[in-house]
């Protein structure tokens, strides 16, 4: 981690959204700026090789508190992971948003990677916060599960298996009926979006996608060789200290 001139305090916490209990760490220092952050599909609020707790210590460390939790269903948090529906994140992040508000905050940034990304342009674009970051976006799920339709297993008429995880049809059906890239385009908070050369092509065209319809301000920032979840050490430091510097410039 990089020197800090802030004393930090990092603190288990439990938030309520929609009479269900999320589990999640709160990086605390003496600001009233905060970056929410969102966990990606089967993901949790560590992510990939604790990539959230590296990013979230490193923005408390220049001033910004951090709060990365699970969503409903995923990790610590209450729920079965296939009730999960694209409509309750955006829902817990919403929820998530209150808490920060009524802690206190006053500058606030809600930052995902990939399907979190997308949950974060989704709610944004219904809740106003005063910056957005995405790693590794999900620009339109409806042509992401398509392309994905051979991985998934039948298990009876309700349920189906994705990647040794089961989740209902409903999840499915919801998930196409939403529009990331025109949520996008109303966003007029500052936006920092970055997406590694190396992953699926979905996300690389997504990416050159959003640079056509985003509102300024906006940044846009390419990892060359960094797959999608930033796993070597050297793209996640480059990540964080970018996303880092980024948000001490723009929350």
């Amino acid at each position: 981690m990089r020197k800090s001139r802030y004393q930090m305090n990092e603190q288990p916490v439990a938030l309520r959204s929609h009479d269900a209990q999320l589990v999640g760490v709160h990086h605390q220092v003496d600001s009233k700026k905060l970056v929410i952050m969102c966990h990606g599909f089967t993901g949790n609020k560590v992510e990939d090789k604790r990539l959230f707790v590296e990013a979230a210590r490193d923005f408390a460390a220049h001033g910004c508190n951090a709060l990365r939790f699970d969503f409903y269903g995923s990790g610590d948090s209450e729920g079965e992971f296939q009730d999960s529906l694209i409509s309750r994140n955006i829902e817990n992040l919403q929820d998530a948003i209150s808490w920060a508000r009524e802690g206190g905050y006053e500058r606030i940034a809600v930052l995902g990677i990939s399907l979190g990304a997308a949950t974060a342009i989704l709610t944004a674009a219904a809740v106003p916060v005063d910056a957005l970051v995405a790693w590794s976006a999900v620009p339109d799920l409806k042509l992401l599960y398509q392309r994905r339709v051979d991985q998934l297993v039948a298990h009876d008429t309700n349920l189906i298996e994705y990647d040794g995880w089961l989740l209902k049809r409903a999840f499915f059906a919801q998930a196409s009926d939403y529009d990331i890239l025109g949520c996008l385009a109303r966003i007029a908070a500052p936006k920092f979006i970055v997406q590694g050369t190396a992953d699926d092509e979905l996300f690389v065209n997504g990416f050159m996608r959003f640079r056509d319809v985003v509102l300024p301000p906006a940044d846009f920032m390419e990892i060359p060789d960094a797959g999608h979840t930033f796993a070597s050490p050297a793209h996640r430091r480059q990540v964080i200290i970018q996303t880092s510097r980024w948000l001490q410039r723009h929350l």
